[in-house]
């Protein structure tokens, strides 16, 4: 039985027009200019009065999260909700995750979780990993680790590091003799220095190595003068220090350029699992600092545009998502200090401007540096087990707290996977009870336990498993295509490291009572075997609204004719003959719906035929349709952008692709790449420039509202019918109800089906049959 909180006081929030959802951290000007979009999905409220209303984060502005809970409670769990989110919700900003255990490196692969996997099914979502996910490990581990586990390394320079880094990391005092001496080396070995044997070393500016710092430590003359240099001791004990650094594994010469961890639409996780704790703190340190930094400089070259069309202005790393686990290690309290301490408190005091975003967790709510706690604007609480860490929540939640949760036994006992919620903002009346939606993709933050044995599952194990992925797929969507499984199959050979092909999962599957049909696997209850058994049983049915034809069976029939085999100049060979006629009823899903403009909702209605997934509309007193509608909707929201440009122009480089929909060229040219991979889009290169342009010819509308859809009721008879033949969709109702949403945002209202009348013409030779369709409407060959 699912937990629900009860709570007196009434809660007032930001909602959408048909009260099913709230957003937090967002203001009414904000969602009234972008709707939806942006909007993080967390879960869905989990009390009394408001149960199974949704629950969205903003993510078009920038914010500081705290997750707060015990362990296990599912705070990790919760920032990989978010972060699986925003890679989907707002592909124009970057997510970095800090990740301490080394869990968040399965983000790539679905969530396999048997009990969570069927949880998204009820919500009607589908377990999936996080295509854009990049793992980095440190340099200097690189061969220790499967490859299968992380995607590329990541190192530091030692020039990025202040004489306080260094002294935080080696646990010297600043200002004593050896830090000092520390900060008189870092000096000399940039600017140059003399030897003790006179050679004149080279300024090494800001590219040089720990060996570079060593090597002055005991050659520099002054150095180790007697006079005005530092003791031996002093000397070789800093220098020790150094040759320890040199083991950590994250220094380079060069280091990883910030733009290959800070990429629009992509989650860079950074596992430091690997390093020391205070290694772990330098690094984020210094990451915290660079981002800042940059992001500093791109938002005053951004205002400058402004000013100045230069087209050098263009920022270089995008607003970022920080997300930090284990917070207490990097910026505890009571003024002790990290290497990560003074940038992270700089990063969220100085962020909100350039577009710098935390969500940092952990265990101890009471440890985190105050500093930082004052800037939060979004709290998530969890289980917490002890008093100190209770009252430690209470006094930072920056909203007012029911009684009914105030009571600490409340706090102790929230159930897993459910967290209190504090937003900041005006919207939002008060803290209110979350339960966190499954996640997307696998999640290895589980409890391993110590008295099971880990069992590396054999390949049949993982073929069986296979299987019964690619039946939950189609019991949800009724069919599947064969690259999807092929992609699933490649997904979880990479997991288990296992060879099994994707012909063998089909196999199975056939062997199960399941069809391939043009491409698909399907049920074989929706197969040709049950429609040989619906031709011998016409369906009855109890009364549908359908469309008068307007075409002439006679003229269906002479269409048939011309189009079937004959014999050669009339004498020779064989010829296909008509051998049976009937009418049945093809599906149009009707969806009434209300748009958001100009400050309202305005109301709409669309046809989306039920076989082909194509809009239908009206055209010089006639039904037309749309052509590649529904390989359009599959695509993602840049992708369909990028289409859309196209057909207005004959070819685009990435950067005019930018300036037309509104993003940065690294945006536009990864869009347009993913629709060359898929085949829908081409093009030719001049020089170092490539010019994008359609491979496929899509016939779609700019705007939903351009197609004259009101006519088709006027133009076209209808009719109740209580007998025939209906087929059954191709598409889902869900699929008709997204099309809308492709334009704007949109609230639906209803939707319906009216059938429409297409002519079955059976032909035959050599004891061989097919079917042909003609449209009654249009009077064309249609395409079951």
């Amino acid at each position: 039985m699912e937990f629900r909180a009860k709570v007196n006081d009434e809660l007032k929030a930001l909602e959408d027009e048909a009260g099913s959802s709230i957003f937090i951290g967002r203001s009414k000007q904000i969602h009234d200019k972008y709707g939806r979009d942006g909007a993080l999905l967390l879960g869905f409220l989990a009390e009394e009065d408001n149960y199974g209303k949704y629950v969205y984060l903003d993510a078009i502005a920038p914010h500081v999260v705290f997750v707060v809970g015990a362990r296990g409670s599912g705070k990790s769990y919760t920032l990989g909700v978010i972060a699986e989110e925003l890679v989907n919700k707002n592909p124009n900003v970057a997510s970095i995750i800090i990740d301490p255990i080394g869990i968040y490196w399965s983000m790539k692969y679905p969530n396999q979780d048997e009990a969570e996997v069927d949880a998204l099914i009820r919500l009607g979502l589908m377990p999936k990993g996080v295509e854009h996910v990049k793992v980095f490990v440190p340099y200097g581990v690189r061969n220790k680790l499967p490859k299968g586990t992380y995607d590329s390394t990541f190192a530091i320079r030692p020039a990025d590091l202040t004489v306080d880094d260094w002294c935080l990391t080696f646990d010297i005092d600043r200002f004593s003799p050896t830090g000092l001496l520390l900060e008189k080396v870092l000096t000399k070995v940039r600017e140059g220095y003399t030897t003790i044997d006179g050679k004149r070393i080279q300024p090494k500016q800001e590219i040089f190595n720990i060996d570079d710092i060593i090597n002055c430590l005991s050659k520099d003359e002054e150095l180790s003068s007697a006079k005005k240099g530092f003791k031996a001791d002093s000397r070789r004990a800093l220098m020790s220090r150094f040759e320890a650094a040199k083991s950590w594994g994250i220094f380079t010469d060069e280091g990883t350029p910030l733009i290959d961890l800070a990429r629009e639409g992509e989650v860079s996780v950074i596992d430091v699992s690997f390093l020391e704790e205070n290694v772990s703190s330098l690094v984020i340190g210094i990451l915290a600092r660079k981002i800042l930094q940059a992001r500093k400089l791109a938002a005053r070259k951004v205002s400058m545009k402004k000013f100045t069309d230069l087209e050098e202005l263009e920022a270089d790393i995008p607003p970022v998502w920080l997300f930090i686990d284990e917070a207490h290690t990097l910026i505890p309290s009571g003024g002790k200090k990290t290497p990560a301490t003074d940038p992270l408190t700089e990063y969220v005091k100085q962020g909100r401007r350039p577009g710098c975003s935390l969500v940092f967790a952990t265990q101890q709510p009471g440890a985190i540096d105050t500093h930082v706690l004052s800037q939060l604007d979004i709290l998530l609480c969890h289980k917490l087990v002890f008093d100190d860490d209770v009252k430690a929540v209470m006094k930072r939640i920056p909203t007012q707290v029911p009684q009914e949760y105030k009571n600490p036994r409340f706090i102790k006992t929230i159930p897993i996977g459910h967290c209190l919620v504090g937003d900041r903002s005006d919207t939002t009346s008060r803290a209110f009870l979350l339960k966190v939606r499954p996640r997307f993709s696998q999640h290895e933050g589980r409890e391993t336990r110590s008295v099971d044995t880990e069992e590396a599952m054999s390949e049949e194990q993982v073929l069986e498993t296979l299987v019964k992925m690619v039946k939950k797929y189609i019991s949800d969507r009724r069919r599947i295509h064969e690259s999807t499984l092929k992609q699933i199959v490649s997904t979880v050979n990479k997991r288990y490291k296992t060879k099994i092909d994707a012909a063998t999962v089909v196999s199975r599957l056939l062997e199960d009572g399941y069809v391939s049909e043009n491409g698909y696997i399907a049920l074989e209850r929706e197969s040709e075997v049950r429609d040989e058994e619906e031709k011998e049983k016409p369906e009855k049915l109890d009364k549908i609204i359908a469309f008068k034809p307007v075409v002439d069976e006679s003229l269906a029939r002479d269409l048939v004719n011309s189009i079937r085999k004959k014999k050669f100049l009339g004498l020779i060979g064989k010829e296909e003959q008509i051998v049976g006629e009937e009418v049945e009823y093809w599906p149009i899903y009707k969806v009434s719906y209300k748009m958001y403009k100009g400050g309202g909702y305005k109301p709409g209605v669309c046809y989306v035929d039920g076989i082909s997934g194509e809009l239908l509309f009206m055209s010089k007193g006639k039904l037309a349709r749309t052509k590649g509608l529904s390989m359009f909707a599959k695509l993602g929201k840049n992708q369909r952008r990028v289409i859309i440009a196209l057909k207005k122009g004959k070819k685009a480089s990435a950067k005019a692709l930018a300036a037309a929909i509104g993003v940065t060229d690294t945006t536009a040219r990864t869009a347009a790449e993913e629709l060359v991979e898929q085949g829908l889009v081409k093009y030719d290169k001049s020089g170092k420039t490539r010019y994008y342009y359609l491979a496929t010819d899509f016939h779609l509308p700019v705007s939903i509202d351009t197609l004259p859809f009101t006519g088709i009721e006027n133009y076209l008879i209808l009719q109740e019918l209580t007998e025939g033949k209906v087929r059954k969709p191709s598409m889902e109702r869900s699929y008709a109800e997204d099309i809308p949403a492709i334009y704007g945002e949109v609230k639906i209202d209803d939707l319906s089906v009216i059938y429409y009348p297409v002519f079955k013409f059976t032909l035959a030779m050599d004891g061989k049959k097919r079917e042909v369709f003609v449209n009654g409407l249009t009077g064309e060959i249609a395409q079951a």
